[in-house]
């Protein structure tokens, strides 16, 4: 056991912060239950919630009921600069696809591997520089910043009044030059010439065959956008789809044309929520967040109490992600101040359970909870939250479990903070998730 226990650590802490892509789909294999591909901003991320409630609902969601079987895919206009830019301002999980740049750029897993193959397949039909070279005679279309622009992507402003006439000219230019492309306006102002292959939709197409190859095609496939350039996401074969409630007048357009389908979905809430809105809709799994049960599920332990709601099965994952949750609720100071309540989190540790905290010092889990206990509060009003990402159970023995996963930190206006962490637990009755913490070790990560 301790062989497999030094193994699985090393994996998780190797360089890249986790397993590659065909790791993470070889976990899934024969059981890949679902691909959720969502767009970032406006979808999975709200730029006009700052407390980022929806997609921290998603995150717990994901992480208690997901991710041990599925696949998360982000499709984004940005690239690659712009993602990590957001990724330090909102709480992201770590996907196992990143899709970058409207569908031009295809990276794998944590260490964000390139997929070669699809650059090759953009390059039939296209030249950038004869792009750039007929745009520049057209007026009032204007470039987008060399950070918004890619090898087989080139990004322009261009006003909704003047969008019709200027599409058809430059399209009509790029095709009497030899070229093959596509043109994508969204958002009332964003105008993308791509490669003719490119596309939301056409990268997607190409994830799922290459997935179908390695014998891991999902059950089913969700996906999720607000604007013009996530269209062709909807038009992929077999795929289901929702559209956010605050998305743009171009999609709900298109989605009114097209309504009579039942694949697609024009949710009622915003963002993150109207994902978690279609997995109900469309019956794909649980879609009750840990954080939105926290006043329900989260009261005294039968020690105190008898009236304590209890998981069906043994889930060690699921215990890390409540326990998680109900902690940073305690350091907000937004569950009650009482013995009843903190017992859910010292009703689940073993008496002679260690553990080892970032510095490196050991000592007893109990004890140092006891002494946390007075940080009730602590946290209040400073916009702090705490998400668990890359969260993997593996059963070592009957009855015992190791737990690896990244912990992320954040207060308003700071960079996150990040932790490695592993746990082993043992199978216990009575108890929330069918399992008591035995052993827990974090170790802080280098800022990235």
């Amino acid at each position: 056991m301790q062989r497999e226990l030094n193994r699985i650590v090393a994996v998780q802490r190797k360089e890249g912060t986790g397993v590659e892509f065909a790791d993470l789909i070889d976990d899934v294999t024969g059981n890949n239950h679902l691909m959720i591909v969502s767009d970032l901003d406006f979808t999975m991320v709200d730029r006009d919630d700052h407390s980022h409630a929806a997609q921290l609902n998603f995150n717990c969601l994901w992480a208690a009921e997901y991710a041990h079987n599925s696949v998360l895919v982000y499709s984004t206009g940005r690239s690659l600069e712009r993602y990590l830019q957001l990724r330090a301002e909102a709480p992201l999980l770590t996907p196992a696809v990143l899709i970058l740049s409207v569908g031009t750029e295809i990276r794998f897993g944590p260490s964000l591997e390139c997929d070669t193959g699809w650059k090759r397949a953009l390059d039939d039909g296209w030249n950038r520089d004869i792009v750039v070279e007929e745009a520049v005679k057209i007026p009032n279309l204007y470039f987008q910043e060399e950070i918004d622009q890619g090898p087989h992507k080139v990004s322009f402003k261009l006003e909704k009044k003047d969008a019709t006439d200027i599409q058809r000219l430059l399209l009509r230019k790029l095709h009497e030059r030899g070229l093959k492309v596509k043109l994508i306006y969204s958002g009332g102002v964003d105008l993308d010439v791509l490669p003719y292959k490119a596309g939301k939709g056409e990268s997607l197409s190409y994830l799922l065959q290459k997935v179908k190859r390695e014998g891991s095609a999902p059950n089913n496939v969700l996906v999720c956008g607000d604007s013009g350039n996530d269209t062709e996401l909807f038009t992929v074969e077999g795929v289901k789809g929702v559209i956010v409630s605050n998305a743009h007048e171009e999609l709900t357009q298109w989605y009114e044309s097209h309504k009579s389908s039942d694949n697609v979905l024009l949710a009622k809430k915003r963002c993150a929520g109207g994902i978690i809105e279609a997995l109900e809709h469309f019956n794909l799994g649980p879609c009750l967040s840990p954080r939105e049960q926290i006043e329900s599920r989260f009261i005294p332990l039968p020690a105190t109490s008898g009236n304590y709601s209890f998981a069906p099965h043994v889930s060690a994952r699921k215990e890390v992600v409540e326990f998680n949750v109900f902690f940073e609720k305690w350091l907000k100071g937004e569950v009650q101040n009482n013995d009843d309540t903190y017992q859910r989190l010292t009703g689940v540790v073993e008496k002679d359970a260690t553990m080892v905290s970032h510095s490196g010092k050991e000592s007893s889990f109990i004890e140092s909870l006891l002494a946390a206990r007075s940080r009730h509060g602590a946290m209040q009003e400073k916009g702090f939250v705490m998400w668990v990402d890359n969260i993997m159970e593996h059963k070592l023995a009957e009855g015992v479990y190791l737990v690896t996963w990244q912990l992320w930190e954040q207060l308003a206006g700071e960079e996150r903070k990040g932790y490695f962490a592993t746990a082993i637990f043992v199978a216990k009755e009575g108890t929330p998730n069918g399992v008591v913490w035995l052993h827990f070790h974090e170790t802080a990560r280098a800022n990235d």
